[in-house]
């Protein structure tokens, strides 16, 4: 089904650097409330989190000055026309994931590529360096 439409649960975060990973984003806030999904490209500045419910939104929101000062960001909780072209975007987002093509292995070639995989990882353990250190 997907997610279904909740008022008040997008809140945009906005930094004047470069904001940090997705998970660091998502355990900064986790600590408050209990964060959904957080939608960003690695290196914007911008980003939206969404939150299970309103409530947690509005516990984000009235601590915000202290991860604010943390972190210098600035948070916003989307509504009316931004809110509803947000929720626009995350169903054409989720449509298109779910509609790209994806590659199919089976039987043999399924385990060629394992094997492959398992031969690919051994080789770069083994040609790894060992170094010994005297101690004296």
């Amino acid at each position: 089904m997907g997610p279904q439409f909740v008022s008040g649960v997008i809140v945009k975060i906005i930094s004047t650097e470069p904001l940090p990973g997705r998970k660091q984003i998502k355990d900064a806030l986790a600590v408050l409330a209990e964060v959904a999904y957080v939608d960003m490209l690695e290196g914007d500045t911008e980003c939206h989190v969404r939150f299970k419910t309103p409530e947690d939104a509005q516990i984000v929101m009235k601590s915000y000055k202290e991860i604010q000062i943390k972190n210098n960001w600035k948070f916003e909780v989307l509504t009316g026309d931004n809110e509803q072209r947000y929720w626009q975007k995350i169903l054409v987002d989720r449509q298109a994931k779910l509609n790209q093509p994806r590659e199919k292995k089976r039987g043999t070639e399924k385990l060629i590529a394992k094997a492959e995989r398992m031969r690919l990882e051994k080789t770069q353990q083994t040609s790894k360096h060992i170094r010994f250190t005297e101690d004296n």
